[in-house]
């Protein structure tokens, strides 16, 4: 059972906050978008507890998968045509549901022959002319996933695809997600700042070390929370926990709190330091943050655990 704050708080913000569509926007009443969808949606899955969060969640199952495109990918906004990184969070969304394992499948499809745009012949040509001259200190042949398509591999969004390839099962993986794993967990491990954590992209930069963010570590810690023992994830969960009671944000603090939780590290009081920033309520509510919170506080990881395919006619044939 999730906590009377997380029930009637958090669970009943999203709640209210669903649109008719079935979906969410970034705020109360603001157009329905995948991304906060795909929050909401996670954090109700993981803390449901009455018949109302379940069938707010079915209608935002149903609101998901109507909105992908005919390429397998989902749209920042729905008037768009063209697949974004939202992609990884939507299909993280939707693991696990036998009626849409097929979708889940054409969005991993999609994830697998997206290429950043360092990897095009033009771009690979310059950077080679230039590496003398380069500002930044990092591994160029090391590449993730983007923002936008076509242009450079960043942080979070490379952690949001190695997450929900983490939690895909192996029959459900197109054969390139192995590959896409490995080289994008190395860029990972390659941007990490030199004090540890990681910020947007670059760990340095004119030789300057790059200053680490509580968002972009935590996310980078979630998907490289296979490896415990490695020391660039034990270097930077150390600075994550240094930086935990200077944190002012709850955005902040909930992330931290996600990946402190997933890697063994729960702290009480900071929970309580969370759920009191609330109770001031002196900032505007977002759907993504009040989810973030729910996922936070809630006892269990479950949306981080790898999802059992029951669905046999989902299983790919490819390999």
């Amino acid at each position: 059972m999730p906590s009377a704050f997380v029930e009637n708080i958090c669970l009943s913000f999203l709640l209210d906050a669903q649109n008719e569509d079935g979906g969410w926007g970034f705020h109360v009443r603001s157009k329905s978008r995948a991304e906060p969808a795909a929050w909401a949606l996670l954090a109700l899955l993981e803390c449901a507890s009455t018949q109302a969060h379940e069938d707010a969640a079915s209608r935002a199952f149903h609101f998901l998968g109507v909105a992908q495109l005919p390429d397998g990918s989902w749209p920042c906004s729905p008037e768009l045509r063209e697949g974004s990184w939202v992609t990884s969070l939507v299909c993280l969304a939707l693991l696990g549901r036998n009626e849409f394992s097929g979708n889940v499948v054409r969005g991993l499809d999609w994830l697998c022959q997206e290429l950043p745009g360092e990897t095009r012949l033009l771009r690979r040509l310059i950077r080679s002319f230039a590496a003398r001259r380069s500002v930044t200190d990092q591994n160029e042949s090391y590449f993730g996933w983007s923002w936008t398509t076509g242009t450079a591999s960043w942080v979070e969004p490379t952690a949001y695809a190695i997450i929900v390839m983490r939690g895909t099962p192996a029959e459900l993986l197109p054969k390139a997600a192995r590959r896409r794993l490995r080289v994008g967990e190395a860029m990972l491990y390659d941007r990490m700042c030199p004090a540890g954590g990681w910020n947007c992209g670059n760990p340095m930069v004119y030789g300057v070390p790059g200053e680490p963010q509580v968002s972009s570590t935590a996310w980078a810690l979630l998907a490289l929370r296979e490896h415990p023992e490695r020391p660039e994830v034990q270097k930077s969960l150390h600075w994550l926990q240094e930086n935990l009671k200077t944190i002012q944000s709850p955005v902040s603090l909930a992330l931290a709190l996600i990946a402190m939780n997933a890697h063994g590290r729960r702290d009480a009081a900071l929970a309580d330091s969370l759920q009191t920033m609330y109770e001031k309520n002196d900032f505007p509510w977002s759907v993504p943050e009040v989810a973030w919170t729910a996922l936070a506080l809630c006892d269990t990881q479950n949306w981080l655990e790898q999802k059992p395919n029951r669905n046999e006619s989902a299983k790919r044939t490819d390999d």
